[in-house]
């Protein structure tokens, strides 16, 4: 063999065992359990939101979420794009977090509403310093 030959093969050979190292290490899901993940997450993280949040007060203004389907919708693209390139465990590791957060979150139903106070902390286009906590 000529040493072009060998040089390809090897190249070839390199190419493969890296091909292989690579998807073993990066796990990937299929994309029906991907978007299932997804929109599983997504409802999730609707109902902890209104578990939480909704009919408590900032201010004078009542916290009011929107209808289900448009909040679905929006969340669920949101997890699509923030996952994508994570690996199948860390996405199962925050279906997790998510399933016991939610499981805390089902305390509040039925409790009386409270006024919630928000904080500000950060820098926004207009200079002022603020972030929000709560």
């Amino acid at each position: 063999m000529k040493t072009g030959h060998k040089a390809a093969a090897i190249g070839c050979l390199a190419v493969a065992v890296g091909s292989a190292v690579y998807r073993r290490w990066m796990i990937r899901m299929s994309l029906r359990e991907f978007t299932r993940c997804a929109l599983y997450m997504a409802v999730m993280d609707d109902e902890i939101c209104r578990n939480e949040l909704e009919g408590n007060q900032i201010g004078d203004a009542v916290i009011t979420l929107p209808p289900k389907a448009e909040s679905l919708q929006a969340r669920y693209h949101l997890f699509l794009q923030s996952n994508r390139a994570k690996s199948r465990r860390q996405i199962q590791e925050e279906i997790v977090a998510l399933e016991r957060r939610l499981r805390e979150s089902r305390q509040y139903i039925g409790q009386p509403k409270e006024q919630l106070e928000v904080e500000f902390f950060g820098e926004h286009d207009f200079g002022e310093t603020d972030s929000v906590t709560l």
